[in-house]
């Protein structure tokens, strides 16, 4: 049985010319009404597949990414995406099913008609996989992540909501949510430990967000030119360590920060945390307002609280 990659590592000029040489794109089979072209190493093996929607009008809704195929009397297995067209038109929900672990560099780069994705089998996201697509809220929560690549959902304009809680991603890269201007509610569960430089940059409609007490760092300009960011609340014990321009771009005077109590001296002296206005103690677990039944647990270093089916940091942030 043959694994294969549906390859889409491309620069921008290659997304062009893919859409001035449509009429060329070579067909080695088809499912679904979707064309895919196999690509092969120089030995004969197939190492990608490009998939196209080629003739128009183009197909819009849903579509679900193949996990196989039959090829020249084999059968051949789909291990990753690496490309779709055309980028303007066509699918408005993308569903990658288990078995389908990797979307590679620039998947989806600019498929401005996307707006919803499931990806929870997916381990690994390439750089600029989702840029400048049209998700509206993305939920991660308990997703098998584990790695993305820098911009992977830049330029997401449409964006309102992220949630992220996948157990095994640990990092958030560079630009990975950078100039998402509509994107207002952050929840980064409790398993973050880094957040590289820019990050959630250029993104104007937020204005509070809440740090988990897993974060142990933060590069460069996390929320440079965030204008309307008043309030950082983290939870983490040790200031996590930050650069002397992890908080550039900011007003530093009029943005309040609430650390845990007990923890304001130690981030009064820490590089970054510094110079801002930090204030001491974070909101009791007493004073967390929920529906229903709660129980609380300890998850990674931090309280959680359960209420029915939704999960809460001890300051009301949605885990999960």
């Amino acid at each position: 049985m043959k694994r294969i990659i549906l390859s889409l590592s491309i620069v921008l000029a290659a997304v062009m010319n893919m859409q001035a040489e449509k009429k060329d794109f070579p067909v080695d089979f088809s499912i679904d009404g979707f064309d895919y072209q196999i690509v092969k190493d120089h030995g004969g093996n197939v190492v990608s597949v490009w998939v196209a929607d080629d003739e128009e009008p183009f197909k819009t809704g849903t579509v679900t990414i193949p996990t196989y195929f039959s090829h020249d009397g084999k059968l051949c297995v789909v291990t990753a995406i690496n490309h779709y067209w055309p980028l303007e038109n066509g699918i408005t929900k993308l569903i990658v099913p288990i078995g389908i672990d990797s979307i590679l560099n620039r998947a989806f780069f600019y498929c401005s008609a996307l707006q919803e994705i499931d990806i929870k089998y997916v381990k690994y996201i390439g750089d600029c996989a989702f840029c400048g697509t049209s998700i509206k809220q993305l939920d991660l929560s308990g997703a098998m992540l584990n790695n993305m690549a820098q911009s992977a959902f830049a330029q997401n304009k449409q964006m309102t909501k992220l949630t992220i809680s996948a157990p095994q991603l640990k990092e958030l890269p560079d630009f990975v949510f950078s100039n998402c201007e509509k994107l207002s509610y952050i929840s980064l569960g409790i398993y973050i430990t880094k957040i590289g430089r820019q990050a959630f940059a250029h993104n104007k409609a937020i204005k509070t967000i809440t740090l988990p007490a897993s974060l142990k760092s933060m590069g460069d300009e996390v929320f440079y030119d965030d204008n309307n960011l008043k309030e950082i609340k983290c939870l983490a014990t040790t200031p996590p360590t930050c650069t002397t321009k992890t908080f550039d771009g900011l007003d530093k005077t009029k943005i309040k920060v609430i650390v845990p109590a007990g923890t304001a001296a130690k981030y009064k002296k820490a590089t970054g945390w510094k110079d801002l206005k930090i204030s001491d103690g974070t909101e009791a677990v007493e004073n967390v307002s929920v529906h229903g039944t709660t129980v609380k647990t300890i998850e990674n270093g931090q309280i959680l609280i359960h209420a029915g089916e939704k999960t809460y940091t001890v300051t009301g942030q949605e885990v999960r």
